[in-house]
């Protein structure tokens, strides 16, 4: 990203896809709403059925009552596809992935005609660093539910982050056609776009994702985020400026979007605001090591040496905390 003494920096798509991806993913792998990912019904048919009963239970936080609900049907009925499915269903809101990913493969031993189950397969399978099984997985649900955009979207995801952005790009423009309102797919759609496509495309798919951000009044920075990272790469710095600044206004509590609107202003000659959206940063994460290293240089500009080697040591700190080896869990990274 051409900062000066920042080596251990190998570019900024790197480091794009190493801290924000496992976050994010995360964030999608809620059991509450993992179904519904995508703006559509979770599971189609009568609402009184078991399954929608303890999918409205999750998704109001109820995992006790789901829970119970379960064990009822299983004392009644025992082991069942549909009941062993539920039952990873709980587990999974419980982050019990293991014990989910269980139950799951011995529902499908039973029957192998739920999407559903092939999908909640996956999700597990995420968590627990099963590459291969995702990718069956998913493989599976979308030959039985075509048209499903969670899984069209989810897909998008492994192939992105396993470098197949042709593949992704495909999946992506898939979700926007089956659910155009999905802001998600629009801007993800922009990141695969930015390794194949022209810039003016590029632009456009943001913009669009920025354009349903604030239609449907989403408290996600992310397309403004990604729009302002991909005009700094093509040092449009000043036409930068406005997208990370509405980053930074969307959700004042992100640490990463302090930082890349002080990097800007760093850039532009903007010491003074630089330093507070940069200090604001650190307030919101002191793990934050980068913008330790942007202080530093404007401490030095200043003439204050012993604050900016103060600020240096923070961010040598924070660079060896990085190299450390990653903890069970994170070693697939989907954005």
């Amino acid at each position: 990203m051409n900062l000066p003494g920042l080596e251990f920096h190998v570019s900024w798509r790197l480091r794009l896809c190493l801290k924000l991806s496992l976050a994010t993913l995360l964030s999608f792998y809620d059991a509450s709403s993992f179904l519904a990912q995508t703006n559509v019904p979770a599971v189609q048919g009568d609402p009184g059925t078991l399954r929608n009963r303890v999918q409205q239970l999750l998704e109001a936080g109820k995992i006790s009552e789901a829970d119970d609900k379960v064990k009822q049907e299983l004392t009644a009925h025992g082991e069942t596809p549909e009941t062993l499915f539920l039952e990873g269903l709980v587990l999974f809101k419980q982050k019990r992935y293991t014990e989910s990913m269980q139950r799951v493969e011995h529902s499908l031993a039973q029957r192998q005609s739920d999407p559903e189950a092939y999908k909640l397969l996956a999700f597990n399978a995420v968590l627990l660093n099963r590459l291969n099984v995702v990718e069956t997985a998913l493989k599976s649900a979308l030959e039985l539910a075509p048209d499903d955009p969670a899984a069209h979207f989810h897909r998008g995801l492994l192939y992105f982050t396993t470098n197949r952005f042709g593949l992704a790009k495909t999946e992506f423009e898939r979700v926007t056609q089956l659910n155009p309102k999905y802001m998600k797919a629009y801007d993800m759609l922009g990141l695969a776009e930015e390794e194949l496509d022209e810039d003016g495309v590029i632009v456009r798919t943001y913009q669009q994702a920025i354009e349903l951000a604030e239609q449907q009044n989403l408290k996600d920075e992310s397309p403004y985020l990604h729009l302002a990272k991909f005009l700094w790469l093509r040092n449009r710095f000043e036409e930068s400026l406005p997208a990370a600044r509405k980053a930074a206004e969307v959700n004042p509590k992100s640490a990463e979007a302090c930082y890349i609107l002080g990097r800007l202003l760093d850039k532009l000659g903007r010491d003074a605001e630089a330093k507070q959206v940069l200090d604001q940063s650190i307030r919101i994460d002191p793990d934050y090591s980068e913008s330790y290293y942007l202080l530093s240089r404007i401490y030095l500009r200043q003439g204050k040496k012993e604050e900016a080697a103060k600020a240096l040591e923070r961010f040598e700190e924070g660079k060896k905390r990085g190299s450390q080896p990653q903890p069970p869990g994170t070693a697939l990274r989907f954005y």
